[in-house]
């Protein structure tokens, strides 16, 4: 918590493995490992009932979003996600950052994929070009981040289908979950990215049959 107090009267971020560099500096005899802080952490957010952003920690994201959406950032220009290279664009882990972000798109489908190497192809491919759809993934388990701006995109966007591109075993069912309901690992901020049971665009998974499932679901509409 001292830490936490003196980052934040700096007006700083610092991610989760930066944290722990600067606690086994300060503090070796009592964070001797990176799982050892991660534990703390997520103990003093469920504690204080707060996120770890308003602790001064950012979030560690590796998501990355390409397709049919724009990208309003305040005061600076705006991002056209259509023209990107395969890689796609890198999702901040600065929640502040994505909460300011005025979000506008002409997709019909938003489409989260759990391997980057899938990701990718269908990048390579334009898919979305075909498909007016976003693509958006975490490269594997999500993070805070992604999970943050696809919440962000179900209530921008409270009419359009959500699918999950993932593999027909536990760890993609996990991994879609996840997305889905929230992570009793990342304690109790992590229900507040979750897609409401309620909400229009409901997840659906996509497994054996991949796209053909969805351009079949184009069809039919």
């Amino acid at each position: 918590m001292e830490m936490c107090y003196k980052i934040l009267g700096e007006g700083k971020l610092v991610t989760q493995r930066e944290l722990f560099y600067k606690l086994l500096s300060d503090s070796p005899k009592y964070f001797s490992c990176q799982r050892h802080v991660n534990q703390t952490i997520q103990d003093v957010v469920s504690l204080l009932r707060c996120t770890r952003q308003s602790l001064g920690i950012m979030a560690s994201s590796r998501g990355a979003l390409i397709g049919r959406l724009v990208l309003h950032e305040p005061e600076e220009e705006h991002i056209d996600c259509s023209i990107l290279g395969p890689s796609g664009h890198a999702i901040t882990g600065d929640l502040n950052q994505l909460s300011r972000l005025n979000l506008s798109s002409d997709a019909r489908y938003l489409i989260l994929v759990e391997k980057d190497a899938i990701f990718q192809r269908l990048a390579e491919d334009r898919l979305y070009n075909q498909l007016p759809c976003i693509l958006i993934t975490a490269k594997g388990y999500p993070d805070i981040a992604t999970r943050f701006i696809l919440h962000r995109l179900s209530q921008t966007f409270p009419n359009m289908p959500i699918f999950a591109l993932v593999d027909w075993n536990p760890a993609g069912l996990s991994i879609l979950c996840t997305y889905k309901y929230g992570s009793i690992s990342m304690g109790l901020e992590s229900y507040r990215y979750g897609i409401p049971l309620d909400d229009q665009s409901m997840i659906k998974p996509i497994f054996q049959n991949g796209i053909n499932e969805i351009l079949q679901f184009q069809l039919a509409m």
